[in-house]
């Protein structure tokens, strides 16, 4: 399976892919390009420990930078009321507080809501104009409205400050990803990869880049070092699997997908990703394997067969 012939002119939807494998938690038949996380939050661990000593005072007592370090840390653990409550309760202390303005912003960041986070950032880049973490958020938010050019001003005047944070660097890599510049964000990764390379997302990312660029040998390296520091990431072993398969090796592949996914689904995003490359005959196969296992309840495989025939007819015509 060669790279050149793989792509062809589907370049644009095999990138849409690759990023809707990074989004999705399991890579179960995906038909659309996704670029929206959906988070769930769950308060019960907050409301806990919330019986703690410590924090069973009124949150009026605690002073503001108090509240803000509190906040960031119900934040880390995806507890966003609670930490909104502290953030706000932080600002009305004191309306100057930049870092409550921060993660207000984060926080809206991790319920998709992106203008209300743009607000947040901006007002916290009222009171400090340089501060890296607004510029960064405001990238984020922008980067996930698909704005990408505003994206990039705000994350090139980050750079102007803080051009070796690591955060400002991620960010930088990701939006030239997004905008087909995969030979710009690449060295970025490596940077990454040097200056933390115990963390299983600079590589999986690293991964992501070289999969982009059809380095699928590259790329499986970088997602196995990813896969042996984070066990049980069901998304690096997907990008491993999705790797393995357009490497050519199609048994550490199902392997791999059977493992996250289940067997029929793991058959099922074989034969979307042969799709994608126009390696039809085998699409065909992998799909009708997934409706076997599966034929009552698996409808993705039903759904990206009929788009296949789709794609078949459509490719007739430049044969002839």
């Amino acid at each position: 399976m060669q790279c050149s012939s793989c792509l062809s002119g589907k370049s644009k939807s095999f990138v849409l892919i690759l990023i809707c494998i990074i989004l999705s938690i399991i890579f179960s038949g995906c038909t659309k390009s996704v670029r929206k996380v959906n988070y769930v939050t769950d308060d019960s661990a907050a409301l806990q420990a919330l019986s703690a000593k410590d924090d069973i005072a009124p949150l009026q007592s605690k002073s503001a930078q108090d509240l803000v370090t509190a906040g960031f840390l119900y934040l880390a653990n995806k507890n966003l009321k609670i930490a909104e409550l502290h953030f706000v309760t932080a600002i009305g202390k004191d309306p100057k507080m930049v870092d409550a303005f921060i993660g207000l912003g984060r926080i809206e960041l991790l319920r998709s809501n992106y203008s209300s986070a743009l607000v947040a950032f901006g007002k916290a880049r009222a009171l400090k104009p340089d501060s890296v973490p607004a510029l960064v958020g405001e990238a984020q938010a922008l980067r996930f409205e698909d704005k990408l050019n505003a994206a990039i001003e705000k994350i090139n005047a980050a750079m102007m400050i803080a051009p070796e944070d690591i955060s400002v660097l991620k960010e930088l890599a990701m939006i030239y990803d997004l905008m087909g510049k995969e030979t710009l964000s690449a060295p970025l990764y490596l940077e990454i990869v040097e200056r933390s390379p115990d963390q299983a997302q600079s590589h999986n990312n690293l991964g992501l880049n070289l999969m982009m660029r059809g380095m699928y040998p590259e790329a499986i390296l970088s997602f196995s070092q990813a896969h042996k520091l984070d066990r049980d990431n069901l998304r690096i072993k997907n990008n491993l699997a999705s790797a393995y398969l357009l490497n050519g090796n199609e048994v550490n592949a199902i392997n791999l997908f059977k493992g996250t996914v289940g067997e029929a689904a793991a058959y099922n995003n074989i034969g979307y990703l042969y799709m994608t490359q126009g390696h039809f005959d085998e699409a065909e196969q992998a799909l009708n394997k997934a409706l076997q296992l599966n034929p009552r309840h698996y409808v993705r495989a039903q759904e990206n067969l009929e788009t296949l025939q789709e794609m078949r007819r459509a490719e007739r015509p430049s044969r002839l």
